[in-house]
């Protein structure tokens, strides 16, 4: 029986892990083929021409050949391992040579499909041809399956209205029914209760019951039940009935809710109050309070308060 090594990592694990000398000495070489590439080539060199006894140079093709062994058998692998993509490969993946409706797609002759295993029943992606219908969006060039969100990912050909947006051509998602989930918008389009500006990114949440409204950078938002204006480039999270829960911007621009100058970097509302850092300093209860102190403000009645500590986890 070979000798063994065995590599434990205690922190880890307390179980231990054995590799048989012989597949760590194999691993180095491999690894380091740019100190045993040389090496074999030396020891060849030395028992070919090198005038020494016929021990050493027996010696000196045997450490070829065992140094060559690991190199022979990761080609052998590499070579079964790419056979065995390639036939993977061949079982998930059609051209077509004529139009044809695959998988509920009708799809145009030339179309490069990927399905997502060798039963062929879901696709994964399409390379397109042509501008082309899916689920009554036209795209071009790739269409994706995203399994997890169960929505199609694709570049818009143009700007058209899908499932009542007016969407901008580029980037889009939608799902089998045509809903989009994801698209900016090439023009105006009320939302919501919002007049959301061209330019809007809007993003359909994972629970389908929110929505993120990304706004460009060179358009604000009315805001009517803050009676405010977000700034140009936030991001407003909102119910799917159109209540805001939140916005938030990455350049942290300034924010004014009755009055009060709010850091739009985080602002949350919770139920008819507001709760958010103030950006510049701003009397609170009749005393000056400096920027990034948190204060909650009644939408009611407009009375402005210190919020607590961990403002932005109370409910």
């Amino acid at each position: 029986m070979g000798s063994v090594v065995e590599i434990w990592n205690p922190i880890v694990s307390d179980i231990g892990v054995n590799f048989p000398f012989w597949f760590i000495a194999g691993y180095f070489v491999v690894v380091r083929w740019y100190v045993s590439v040389p090496a074999i080539v030396v020891l060849g060199l030395v028992g070919c021409f090198v005038d020494i006894n016929r021990g050493w140079r027996v010696a000196a093709f045997g450490a070829v050949a065992l140094l060559s062994v690991p190199f022979v058998v990761y080609a052998v692998l590499a070579i079964i391992d790419n056979a065995k993509y390639k036939r993977f490969q061949a079982e998930v993946h059609r051209t077509l040579d004529h139009d044809e409706t695959v998988t509920g797609l009708a799809l145009p002759a030339g179309s490069d499909i990927y399905f997502t295993d060798k039963s062929q029943t879901q696709i994964l992606s399409v390379r397109l041809p042509v501008v082309t219908d899916i689920r009554g969006v036209r795209v071009t060039e790739t269409v994706m399956w995203q399994d997890f969100s169960h929505v199609w990912q694709s570049t818009l050909a143009g700007d058209q209205i899908v499932g009542g947006f007016p969407c901008a051509a580029g980037f889009i998602t939608f799902d089998n029914d045509g809903a989009v989930h994801e698209c900016k918008l090439a023009a105006a389009h009320p939302f919501l209760g919002f007049a959301l500006p061209p330019g809007t990114t809007l993003a359909r949440g994972a629970d389908q019951a929110h929505w993120n409204l990304h706004l460009p950078d060179n358009a604000g938002l009315v805001i009517p039940a803050l009676a405010a204006t977000a700034p140009p480039g936030a991001t407003l999270h909102v119910t799917h009935n159109g209540r805001l829960e939140s916005a938030s911007s990455g350049n942290g621009a300034t924010m004014v809710v009755r009055g009060v100058p709010l850091d739009s970097m985080n602002l949350l509302v919770r139920g008819d109050r507001v709760v958010a850092p103030l950006k510049e300093p701003f009397a609170v209860a009749g005393e000056m309070r400096p920027a990034d102190t948190a204060v909650s403000i009644d939408l009611t009645t407009g009375d402005v308060a210190l919020a607590g500590k961990n403002w932005w986890l109370s409910p």
